[in-house]
């Protein structure tokens, strides 16, 4: 059973006795949904269904029957009949289990994307999103009826989404989310963080408990530290869309970083000490040798290009 399924399981078992609740089993079922943005939106969507369902129980002709034959103890009170609906609707949801999952619940499959080292591509999705994928970047796509999400698997993608009030967009990335409706933001998967940036409208990006809605120029950096955010210059933001690398007094081991990200040909720090130096200017993404020349003619280092990787050393 994969995380959706199991998650569309457990929704359905709190669904079916939320009307029969003890205080500790109420404290349970909202603790569970305040877990995970999953679970609250999986839980509505249930009930959605379960209510649903409720109506048409209403209206079948044997429960008229069944409810007419036994009157005197269905119709104690209102809110007994009430919840005996509820529990009928629960009770079929539960006894479906898997077919329900399959016709109902169940996540479609989804459609991934991906592109190679040094490779960025635009897609267009089913409903109107436009997707830029940077280098070296996988994501996966699963539509439903109610739900638009978005799996960021590995590396950098920007979204320009589609307005649909009935269906939000919600990318998932590493133990976060972000969720819009119309907007223009970019999504990065680092080794020790996920990082989020508005460039238009605006998201709500949340990991754990704690969450925060982003303004236009805001980026969100998502770590075990929690969420920060900062005031960024979106030109510097979307520059890689145009296939460009610009540094303005940044540290080189970000540079680094940065640029390795676009060629097979890597840069090294032979020395830690070279971390922290800045470096400023443009260069074409994927030309490392390129950075290397530049850095040596106006930093305190050189370069020993002799082997695989671009060595930066001391001067």
């Amino acid at each position: 059973m994969n995380d959706s399924d199991h998650i569309a399981e457990q929704a359905a078992k709190y669904l079916a006795r939320s009307q029969i609740e003890t205080p500790s089993q109420k404290l349970e079922r909202e603790a569970w949904l305040a877990e995970d943005p999953r679970h609250m939106q999986e839980y509505e969507r249930l009930q959605r269904i379960s209510d649903r369902m409720a109506d048409l129980l209403r209206d079948d002709p044997d429960l008229r029957a069944l409810e007419a034959k036994d009157l005197t103890e269905l119709d104690r009170s209102r809110r007994t009949r009430r919840r005996w609906v509820w529990s009928a609707a629960a009770l079929v949801l539960l006894s479906v289990g898997t077919t329900l999952v399959i016709s109902f619940c169940s996540t479609p499959a989804p459609v991934s994307y991906a592109t190679k080292l040094g490779e960025r591509r635009t897609e267009s999705l089913v409903d109107g999103t436009q997707v830029v994928l940077n280098t070296d970047s996988a994501l996966e796509v699963r539509y439903s009826r109610s739900r638009r999400d978005v799996q960021l698997l590995h590396g950098e993608a920007q979204f320009q989404v589609a307005h649909d009030a009935s269906r939000p967009f919600v990318v998932h990335v590493g133990e976060g989310t972000v969720t819009a409706l119309g907007t223009r933001f970019q999504v990065r998967l680092e080794a020790d963080a996920s990082v989020v940036t508005l460039l238009d409208g605006k998201v709500e990006v949340m990991q754990g408990l704690a969450r925060r809605t982003l303004l236009p120029n805001e980026q969100a950096r998502l770590s075990s530290e929690g969420i920060a955010v900062q005031t960024i210059d979106p030109a510097q933001a979307s520059n890689w869309l145009d296939g460009w690398l610009k540094f303005k007094d940044v540290p080189l081991a970000q540079v680094v970083a940065d640029a390795n990200r676009y060629s097979d040909r890597k840069l090294r720090l032979a020395d830690h000490g070279l971390a922290d130096i800045r470096l400023s200017g443009n260069f074409r993404a994927g030309e490392s040798a390129s950075i290397a020349s530049t850095a040596a003619e106006i930093l305190p280092i050189r370069v020993d290009d002799s082997g695989t990787d671009i060595m930066l050393l001391p001067r």
